[in-house]
């Protein structure tokens, strides 16, 4: 005879005498089950699991594809920033001038002209070849 061990509907632990042959398949049982319930734990994941850990899931309402594209656009001006920050020690110093005083002072190409006493024509075919030249660079 053998005693074997559960609990009972309340939750307390109940002992019964069995046979040998019945503990024994009991046990099985019970192995078996522990073994089932390890493999599913360890090849699966909970989705509590998941956003505990700090994921989470997109909405019907979220375009993924939309939200895919815009991330794509952001890592291709990170590489023509990088390429155009690679190219300016190749610019003359009025050339650097120039497109720090239109793109990081934002003043127009009028302003540039009466701050430096030169025609607008001059100012916007320094801006063309400024251009032409960084186009060719970042190629």
């Amino acid at each position: 005879m053998a005693t074997i061990y559960f609990k009972d509907e309340q939750g307390k632990k109940v002992s019964v005498e069995v046979s040998n042959e019945i503990a024994k398949q009991y046990r099985k049982s019970l192995q078996k089950e522990w073994r089932n319930e390890s493999y599913e734990s360890y090849y699966s994941t909970s989705l509590e699991s998941i956003m505990e850990s700090g994921h989470d899931f997109a909405d019907e309402k979220t375009d993924t594809e939309e939200l895919f594209l815009e991330r794509e656009e952001k890592v291709k001006l990170k590489v023509l920033m990088r390429k155009l920050r690679a190219a300016l020690p190749f610019l003359t110093e009025l050339q650097r001038s120039t497109i720090h005083k239109i793109f990081v002072m934002n003043m127009s190409q009028a302003e540039v002209a009466r701050k430096e006493a030169v025609s607008e024509q001059a100012v916007s075919d320094r801006v063309k070849r400024l251009f032409a030249k960084l186009k060719k660079l970042i190629k």
